[in-house]
């Protein structure tokens, strides 16, 4: 027709082709036009409503086809230029430059120049028998248009751009080979949860992955070259050098398992990671195995980072490390199985006071197995705990399955003098508090350093005592014999020792306590009381308190029968004793010529208490005409203290015994 003298008075010529298939590529709306007859050249164009693409490209699809420069012959079709927009099931691309190549056996596409999401794309695909590959390539795609226009995870996105270059092959349906690489930089976001955000984030990754018999053999490299990670609870900041992770495996998806042979993460200024794991993923995900070995040349850094936001909100929140560490850890069914750990200078800092140490070092050994035997060791050159200084020691130890047992006696300089443990274990109980065994002496502590210490009155003289076995099970303090202290020239004794509930907001606290021989005048030059000489003997028994309040208690504390030393009470300690007893001694002292005297002679002094429903019944050295003597006078000059108040309320009693301690004004009642 085109070849007749009619032609000349057409101006275009027509074909419609419904459909046109090879293999899986399928043409759909074929329109074929020759236009501008009268004019040479004339214009051949192809329009195709739809080219629908084969797996694993089913889900693109290429609209709105035109070629300018194409050519169909010996079964094939060719497009050499022209234009073309991508749809999918849930977004549409605008339109970009389109060339195609579709035969039988040997099928590609190349789509270029998109503009797109912000950025430029170019995706290719291609077909040779029953191999195919894909390939994308994105430059600086806006991660918020990105978002808006398909598709991905419940994030909310803030600021960033994406660039991608990702080549996959495979055939039919299965993919056999990944090579990916993603650019993220100046990325803000976070997940709907807020379990993860990024702030300025610049992020690269490399992925290159191959089937092999069913299994997916891949290795990966990336990169945080700088801003912000959060990922609950860390937060990491990467800084002028970047936070890299190496890491290559297996993935089995019919067994879903895991394994990675090799992982290497490596923070500059905090820490190095390395190890390998098999992970099972199916109903949660659980570690099978895993061995990680952890080096820190800077704690300091490792804690700044890592540490104090895992401390955040626990017990040791507020404490800092500084100094290197070594570790190697072994993980089996989601458990520690094994675990060896070197240290070397270093320093444990408290914000809150309550620990504190420097000069650390050592090595721990652990292992779940009972029949580990492998020690470790602890040294330090300080070590406080809150306010109480211990100098210089050596611990050695075994740790092995739920125990910490001590392998030597140890002794730990404390207050100018000795601790020393001659036994210690720690056994940990399931759903259940630990069980701590503990067995040692005190040798000479100094009590004017330990009462300086704890903000007491300064005392003076020293401390030296058996500590016998104190044991803590089943929520209980007991002590297993007498707890013997030697103090001011005297001997305390302490007995039937126990406390429950102790780590509870109502702790319960018995024990009975035996005073011999006290030497009265080191006792009172410590004290706002006044001077006293002599000896004191006494008792505290059956003594029961709640919440380290005394609920009850049977209390005597007084002059020794056999006490043959000087008996001699300042005029200050009679005032003191006298407003405890509520006795009249102060009016005897200021209108008499006994005001004169600064010291007095007694024979004996006494005072005791029954506590019950929080009265005092109050008892001294003997009965009095109209009360009870507090102070029975004995030679020159004389006094006696007699007290005429037999029940005394417990808080009344305690404000008195605060004010006697707090000024040397005392009120007569």
């Amino acid at each position: 027709m085109l070849a007749t003298p009619i032609a000349n008075a057409l101006d275009a010529v027509s074909v419609n082709i419904g459909a046109l298939k090879a293999r899986d590529w399928q043409l759909q709306g074929i329109h074929i036009a020759l236009t501008d007859l009268g004019k040479s050249p004339q214009q051949l164009a192809l329009t195709i409503d739809k080219l629908s693409l084969p797996k694993p490209f089913d889900d693109l699809s290429l609209v709105n086809i035109r070629c300018t420069s194409f050519t169909w012959q010996n079964e094939a079709m060719d497009c050499e230029q022209g234009r073309a927009e991508i749809r999918s099931r849930q977004w549409q691309s605008p339109s970009a430059d389109l060339s195609f190549h579709i035969k039988e056996n040997h099928s590609t596409f190349k789509l270029a120049n998109l503009h797109w999401a912000g950025g430029r794309f170019t995706v290719e695909g291609e077909e040779i028998g029953l191999q195919w590959r894909l390939k994308i390539r994105a430059r600086r795609a806006d991660v918020k248009l990105l978002r808006a226009m398909i598709r991905l995870p419940p994030v909310e996105l803030q600021d960033g751009r994406v660039s991608l270059w990702l080549n996959v092959t495979g055939s039919h349906d299965t993919v056999h080979a990944v090579d990916a690489a993603v650019e993220v930089k100046d990325f803000s976001g976070q997940s709907v949860d807020a379990r993860f955000a990024a702030e300025g984030l610049t992020l690269s990754t490399r992925l290159e992955a191959r089937r092999d018999d069913g299994v997916w053999r891949w290795q990966n490299h990336t990169e945080v070259g700088g801003g912000a990670i959060y990922a609950e609870p860390l937060f990491l900041t990467a800084g002028a050098q970047a936070i890299v992770l190496d890491t290559e495996g297996d993935w089995n998806g019919k067994t879903r398992r895991i394994a990675i042979k090799s992982a290497d993460y490596h923070h500059p200024g905090a820490v190095e990671l390395q190890g390998s794991a098999v992970i099972r993923y199916d109903h949660d995900i659980v570690v099978e195995k895993a061995r990680l070995t952890l080096a820190s040349q800077d704690l300091a850094g490792l804690s700044a980072v890592y540490l104090q936001s895992l401390f955040e909100a626990t017990a040791l929140e507020g404490v800092s490390l500084s100094g290197r560490l070594t570790a190697d850890l072994n993980i089996e069914q989601q458990a520690l199985a094994s675990l060896t750990a070197g240290f070397s200078d270093l320093d444990v800092h408290d914000e809150a006071g309550r620990l504190a140490l420097q000069g650390g070092a050592g090595i721990i050994n652990w292992s779940g197995n009972e029949a580990f035997d492998q020690p470790s060791e602890l040294v330090w050159q300080r070590l406080q705990v809150r306010a109480l200084p211990v100098g210089p020691a050596r611990l050695a130890f075994l740790a092995r399955a739920g125990t910490i047992t001590l392998l030597e006696k140890t002794k730990l300089p404390f207050l100018d003098g000795i601790i020393a443990v001659n036994e210690f274990k720690w056994q940990a109980k399931q759903q259940d508090t630990p069980e701590v065994y503990f067995e040692g002496d005190v040798y000479q502590v100094s009590l004017e350093q330990l009462s300086s210490a704890l903000n007491w009155t300064p005392l003076s003289g020293t401390i030296s005592g058996r500590i016998p076995g104190v044991d803590y099970r089943d929520k209980t303090l007991s002590l297993g014999g007498e707890l013997n202290i030697k103090v001011f020239d005297g001997e305390v004794k302490v007995t039937n020792l126990a406390s429950s509930g102790l780590f509870t907001d109502f702790p319960r606290f018995h024990a009975e306590l035996e005073v011999d021989n006290l030497d009265l005048d080191q006792l009172t030059r410590r004290f706002e009381f006044g001077g006293i000489t002599g000896r004191l003997s006494g008792y505290v028994r059956q003594l029961y308190m709640e919440n380290w309040q005394p609920v009850s208690f049977y209390a005597w504390f007084g002059t020794p029968d056999d006490d043959k030393s000087r008996h001699r009470i300042s005029q200050k300690a009679v005032r003191n004793i006298a407003s405890i007893g509520g006795g009249g001694a102060a009016d005897v002292l200021s209108r008499s010529f006994l005001r004169f005297f600064e010291t007095f002679s007694y024979d004996k002094i006494g005072l005791g208490c029954y506590l019950h429903d929080g009265v005092c019944q109050m008892m001294g050295v003997e009965a009095a005409p109209q009360g009870y003597y507090l102070i029975k006078g004995g030679g020159l000059p004389r006094i006696d203290v007699i007290g005429y108040n037999p029940q005394v309320d417990w808080n009344v009693l305690i404000e008195r015994l605060a004010r006697i301690s707090t000024t040397d004004e005392v009120r007569i009642e």
